[in-house]
This record gives C-alpha cells, structure tokens and sequence, in this order.
C-alpha cells in the first residue's frame, strides 16, 4: 500500500500515512494455546523476545477458572463466565 510502513523488522514505529499523519505501528499474534502450561510458558518466552504489544489467545491454560501463567504486569482481558 502506497504510503504505509513496509520495514516489518520495525515495532512501533513512527511514520507518517499517506495522509501526513503521524502513524504507530502494532505487533500483534494469535495463538491457541489448547489449555497448555508449556505453550503459555513459550508464549511468554516469545513475547519477551519479539517486543509483542497484543496477544489474542484461545484455549488458554486454567488454573481452577482463572487464566494461569501469565505474568501480573501483562493487562489480561477475558469474557464470559466459568472457564476462561
């Protein structure tokens, strides 16, 4: 696309649109984790690694009806009632 970020080596960067306006780049992933406590444990070892800013999960790993594994500092957002 004409006028957008191309370099995808580059998280939040600032650009400018085809418009002028300033523009911030987003890293996002998707993942099913399929309930598991090493696959969060990877995903958090790839998040460190990849500089990540969101992350859609599916199926993550439960700890009774709370989401487990992942870290105090992340912002975690779930729906829905019972099992996560």
């Amino acid at each position: 696309m004409d006028g957008w970020p191309t370099d995808n080596n580059k998280v939040n960067d600032k650009s400018r649109n085809r418009l002028g306006a300033s523009t911030m780049r987003l890293k996002c992933l998707q993942i099913n984790l399929q309930h598991s406590r090493l696959a969060t444990d990877n995903l958090l070892k790839i998040l460190e690694e990849e500089d990540t800013d969101i992350v859609c999960i599916q199926g993550p790993y439960n700890i009774g009806n709370k989401i487990g594994g992942i870290r105090r500092s992340h912002t975690v957002l779930t729906s829905g009632e019972g099992k996560k």
